[in-house]
């Protein structure tokens, strides 16, 4: 997806894209045909991306200050059109009706370690660093149309063989498609395709 040229600007407190952010974006391949949901769309950096390649794109995230400043970055590059963006705990306020051909999310993944930040909302995932990608996949399955795919980043020091799992019980062939060691971790692409 080609993002270099966007006006994106990331309001404070919403999470700024970093280098999971990119490796998402060049790990998903979309085409002209494709409808796209970008859960946790933080300033909407994957959703401006996709909405110049797809047909639709959805755009949820659990904090309204997020999904606000998705709008306005959308708005602002004249790619609102064909978008909706929306506050949603995941894909809570997802239709039931409503099927895609993309889902990605680029969840909090690191487990936690008994301290707090203000910032742990964008970075935990629960106990093991996966509960919440594991939510995630089981929700998603339900709004992902048939032969479609699930993209989900997490980290090396969750558990990752968890999520794995879910994705498997919930129907999914499971394949890594883009990793990067950084610093103490290495963090993985997980695609979960519709068997």
């Amino acid at each position: 997806m080609r993002v270099e040229d966007l006006d994106f600007r990331v309001d404070s407190g919403v999470y700024a894209p970093a280098e999971d952010t990119y490796l998402l974006i060049d790990a998903i391949d979309l085409d002209r045909d494709d409808v796209f949901l970008d859960v946790g769309c933080g300033a909407g950096f994957l959703t401006l991306g996709a909405a110049r390649i797809v047909r639709r794109v959805v755009a949820t995230d659990i904090s309204l200050k997020a999904a606000r400043n998705t709008l306005r970055n959308l708005e602002r590059n004249g790619l609102a059109r064909s978008c909706s963006v929306m506050q949603s705990d995941l894909l809570g306020s997802i239709p039931p009706a409503a099927f895609f051909s993309v889902i990605a999310f680029n969840p909090p993944y690191l487990p936690y370690d008994g301290t707090t930040t203000e910032i742990d909302h964008a970075l935990l995932g629960g106990v093991k660093g996966t509960e919440l990608a594991e939510r995630f996949i089981q929700q998603a399955v339900r709004h992902l149309q048939r032969g479609g795919s699930v993209f989900v980043v997490s980290s090396s020091l969750s558990n990752i063989k968890d999520l794995k799992n879910v994705m498997v019980n919930c129907g999914l062939d499971i394949e890594i498609v883009a990793s990067v060691s950084i610093f103490f971790e290495k963090i993985q692409v997980l695609k979960g395709t519709q068997q």
